[in-house]
């Protein structure tokens, strides 16, 4: 179902119904300039810099100041294509040793303060009640047009295409149980060209699909294209400030980007304080508690820490557990 938003929605009894129906609830404008505005700074920022020492570094051979960002990414990404590891909002799904140099996230102050967005809060409180948790399952999707991406990025759902596939997923079974909401933020508008989501109606009333390993990147598994033929796919196009919210068992992937500029979007998940976030490697924390306001966390600096106390404890070998689930749900007679 798709609405139309204000700063302060309520959904209706329809919306509530229309996302139990269907797992999913397009809402075409939720956040303005304001919110979006230092998300964009800080971005544009992050760019500068990381393009002044891969120019120092000589990894590319330019820093392309004069293009305006959504082009300037496009370019430094194709000159150097790790260049999103710098961007996400998540360290990199990896079970085993890593590369310290390339095991990286960015944890900036307006990325935490859209994360604790009182619209957003707002929002996820009417679907899974006051007492809300900031799951650390957390994505930044920076895409550029499709045939600007190398091969080795392709694949990769930061930057090149989404498959078919349901949130749950890569979710350790501590999670199984867990009332997990995305909130699918546009932070440019999402178009049918540009690769707005598409989504499955009612899907998340079937239970857990097969997924196969992603032989390009394990930790990316999806559902066979076999499984979706005949299925019908509802394209979820919405402006800049615009949200999608999603049931974790909805099956729902992103079309390519066959525009000409950058499409930008965040994955962000909620749920319940108390239930398992099933990245338990990962720091959460409390955005929202009607009965204990004290546990909210307001620093972005604290969050920040968490995050680095979490890379050290993988990056050290500290941490023993798998980090993400990427073989659960495969079957070799589908796959």
């Amino acid at each position: 179902m798709m609405t139309s938003g204000n700063p302060a929605i309520r959904l209706d009894n329809a919306q509530l119904a229309a996302f139990e129906q269907d797992g999913f609830l397009a809402i075409e404008k939720l956040l303005d300039d304001a919110d979006l505005a230092p998300l964009e700074a800080e971005y544009d920022a992050l760019l500068d810099r990381v393009a002044g020492e891969l120019y120092a570094n000589g990894d590319i051979r330019a820093r392309h100041e004069e293009l305006p960002f959504g082009r300037r990414f496009c370019q430094v990404l194709a000159d150097y294509p790790d260049l999103h590891r710098h961007f996400n909002i998540s360290l990199p799904l990896i079970n085993g040793p890593v590369d310290p140099e390339t095991y990286r996230m960015h944890t900036g102050a307006a990325v935490f303060k859209t994360l604790r967005n009182g619209k957003i809060l707002d929002l996820v409180e009417q679907l899974i009640g006051p007492e809300i948790y900031v799951s650390p399952v957390q994505q930044m999707r920076m895409k550029p047009p499709e045939r600007q991406l190398s091969e080795s990025n392709a694949q990769h759902s930061n930057v090149g295409a989404t498959t078919w596939h349901q949130d749950i997923v890569a979710l350790l079974p501590e999670a199984d149980e867990t009332e997990q909401v995305t909130v699918w933020v546009a932070v440019t508008e999402a178009t049918v060209e540009n690769g707005c989501l598409v989504s499955v109606p009612g899907s998340h009333r079937e239970g857990p699909k097969t997924h196969c390993s992603n032989l390009a990147l394990a930790s990316e598994p999806q559902v066979p294209g076999k499984l979706m033929e005949g299925r019908e796919a509802v394209p979820l196009p919405v402006k800049r400030g615009g949200v999608v919210l999603f049931h974790k068992m909805n099956v729902h992937r992103a079309l390519p980007n066959r525009s000409n500029d950058l499409r930008w979007s965040m994955d962000l998940r909620y749920h319940p304080t108390g239930q398992a976030s099933g990245r338990p490697a990962f720091p959460g924390f409390i955005a929202r508690s009607r009965s204990d306001p004290s546990a909210e966390l307001h620093d972005p600096a604290t969050w920040a820490q968490r995050w680095d106390e979490a890379r050290e404890a993988i990056v050290s070998g500290r941490y023993q557990g798998r980090v993400f689930e990427d073989t659960r749900w495969n079957d070799a007679a589908v796959c």
